[in-house]
């Protein structure tokens, strides 16, 4: 009865070993996997100049007024803001924005002129941002390419290699948890900054009724998965209506002297 008793009791030990290292890999290996941000930024340099290689950019004297309004009014409604945000905005028909490295947002033209208000563009970025705060696209490279591939890639800087990954992170979707993560940090935002969430909606609705009309391009709505799903979401979790406060920025004039 005894070593039946003593038996038992390591086969309980030795289950609880197994189930506290499932438990500890399981909660620490995401975060043991992620590049430092030194390593963020080193990536960064090398994404940034195949961007700029690829896509012209607006003058930024006519964007960064525009662009650090809406982020200075975003921020507010961040509890943390962990880098030195830059938006650029590319010259481009795509409807498109992405979240890079290193607090490098991009938005191209044809995005900013499917908007009807600097608030749309606002709950847009909010979404980005959340991506950025949340590290998603670094965590989105080590689960395809592997941490050691993607910083010996970097430390090579292949031109070849390191234009698909761009093509990769300008195009390439994230998975519905971290969208819906984004989401849920993108409401907080905009709730906080006193922007109505649902510009973040009006706008997926918007687009999804242009769809028709735009059939190329439309790649910020077709690499954002179960749109019918988020629209829903976004909708629901809104919470009770917020007195907006607008943006204090002529949208008309600026979005025509992107033309």
């Amino acid at each position: 009865m005894n070593k039946n008793l003593r038996d038992l009791g390591l086969i309980l030990i030795v289950a609880l070993i197994i189930w506290a290292g499932f438990t500890y890999f399981s909660t620490t290996t995401e975060k043991q996997d992620l590049v430092s941000l030194e390593q963020e930024a080193d990536i960064a340099d090398f994404f940034n100049n195949q961007i700029f290689r690829e896509f012209d950019s607006v003058n930024v004297e006519l964007t960064d007024s525009v662009m650090d309004v809406i982020f200075e009014r975003l921020s507010k409604g961040m509890d943390t803001v962990s880098y030195d945000y830059d938006i650029y905005v590319l010259k481009s028909d795509q409807v498109n924005a992405f979240t890079a490295f290193n607090g490098q947002l991009f938005v191209f033209t044809g995005l900013i002129e499917q908007t009807e208000s600097a608030e749309e563009l606002a709950a847009v970025l909010a979404h980005e941002l959340a991506h950025a705060e949340n590290r998603h696209v670094i965590k989105n490279l080590v689960k395809e390419i592997g941490l050691n591939s993607l910083i010996l890639i970097i430390s090579g800087g292949d031109p070849v290699v390191m234009q698909e990954i761009t093509k990769m992170v300008v195009s390439s979707g994230f998975s519905r948890r971290m969208e819906r993560e984004a989401d849920e940090y993108a409401i907080q935002y905009l709730r906080k900054a006193n922007i109505n969430p649902n510009r973040l909606t009006q706008f997926f609705l918007k687009l999804k009724q242009k769809n028709r009309e735009l059939p190329e391009g439309l790649e910020w709505i077709s690499s954002h998965p179960a749109l019918k799903e988020r629209i829903e979401f976004v909708t629901e979790n809104a919470g009770d209506s917020i007195i907006e406060i607008p943006l204090d920025l002529e949208w008309d004039k600026f979005k025509n002297s992107l033309q």
